[in-house]
């Protein structure tokens, strides 16, 4: 049976777990404005970051993204990573376990 939630239910922030299941993990990441994640990595996965609301500053990297509502990045959870929220800022992020070589 399918899992269905509502992103605006959800309490806890900045990271809020949207299903109890973790696979895919999903997570809402809410940022008040000038608020950073530090720099860190996901190894384990492959994540999408879907902005849905603000202006998100992604840093992957060396590289910057100025992100906006409606992208949506995909990257390699193996290198750094750090969000930085230029308005308050609301996105979802996906990680989804690399597959097995």
């Amino acid at each position: 049976m399918p899992d269905a939630t509502s992103l605006e239910s959800l309490e806890k922030a900045p990271h809020a777990e949207v299903f109890d299941e973790h696979a895919p993990r999903t997570v809402r990441l809410q940022l008040a404005a000038d608020e950073r994640v530090p720099k860190h990595r996901h190894p384990e996965s492959n994540v999408v970051l879907h902005v849905l609301s603000g202006a998100v500053e992604l840093t992957l990297g060396d590289d910057v993204y100025d992100l906006e509502p409606g992208d949506l990045v995909q990257f390699d959870g193996d290198q750094d990573v750090s969000p930085y929220a230029v308005d308050d800022s609301t996105a979802l992020v996906v990680f989804a376990p690399k597959a097995e070589s």
